[in-house]
This record gives C-alpha cells, structure tokens and sequence, in this order.
C-alpha cells in the first residue's frame, strides 16, 4: 500500500501543489490524486518523474510507492546502530546515508566498513547444523537426465 502521507508531506514541504506536480508529469490531477490515495497504480515513468519533481532519491520514491520505508530494519526490530561516531545504516524519515545530510559522510567510508557486521544476528542456524557436510547424494538423483 502506497505511503500517501510522505507524498503529501514531500509537496507541503516546498509549498508545491498537487496540480503543479500533474502539470509536471503530464496527467490529470485527479489522476495524481488517485494514485497518492492508492486507488489507482504508480508507473515506473510516473516514478521517476516524481523522483525528479521532489529532487529526492529514486529508491525512496520506489520504497514508498511499495508503503515501505527505508532501511534493513524489519517491523518491530531494532534499527541497525553503529559506531558512536558515525552514522545509521537504516536511514531515517530525513533521508539519511542516501540522499540527506549524512550522505557525504557515508560515501566517504569504505564500503566494507559501512557494511561490516550489518547482518549480524540475523541469521540463526540449528543446532547440530554443519554448514560445511556435504549435501546428501540423494539429492543429486533429482537433477539425472537419465
């Protein structure tokens, strides 16, 4: 479901009008409204056009359009901290490490600093579990062209 409230919040936010965003993308405003109210589905021409008319990323119009906000946190879970020192992996309703404040920051680290440790804790594996066993023949029988 799409996020309407951030699109309607992207246009508060310069004073822009939902008409001016229309003329912009070439449709009928009640088209546009249709579509930030949910009722009718989001082009990826239509997309990248309000990418462009916001000035904000293509995969935060992208995340919002699907009514899913940034980040590697799940609902519910914990977002993702790192070092004092340094910025959030999961960006905040402001932008964050892609496209906010923090992006010139962020671009500078090496990209395995960045990442390091990101996924820790969020894969669980068995007990008893040997990730390095060779996985059972029989399962070789289903991939026989015989």
């Amino acid at each position: 479901m799409i996020d309407s409230a951030w699109f309607y919040q992207q246009l508060e936010k310069d004073g822009r009008s939902l008409r001016a965003m229309a003329r912009a993308l070439g449709l009928d405003p009640s088209s546009v409204s249709r579509m930030l109210r949910g009722e009718r589905k989001m082009t990826a021409d239509e997309q990248d056009g309000i990418a462009a008319y916001f000035g904000v990323s293509l995969l935060d119009v992208a995340a919002r359009r699907r009514g899913e906000g940034r980040g590697f946190a799940e609902e519910g879970q914990e977002a993702f901290k790192t070092d004092a020192g340094r910025n959030s992996a999961s960006a905040p309703e402001g932008g964050g490490a892609v496209g906010g404040k923090a992006g010139h920051a962020a671009a500078t680290d090496n990209f395995y600093d960045r990442v390091r440790g990101c996924m820790k804790g969020t894969v669980t594996i068995a007990p008893g579990v040997d990730l390095t066993e060779p996985t059972d023949p029989e399962w070789a029988k289903v991939y026989d062209d015989d």
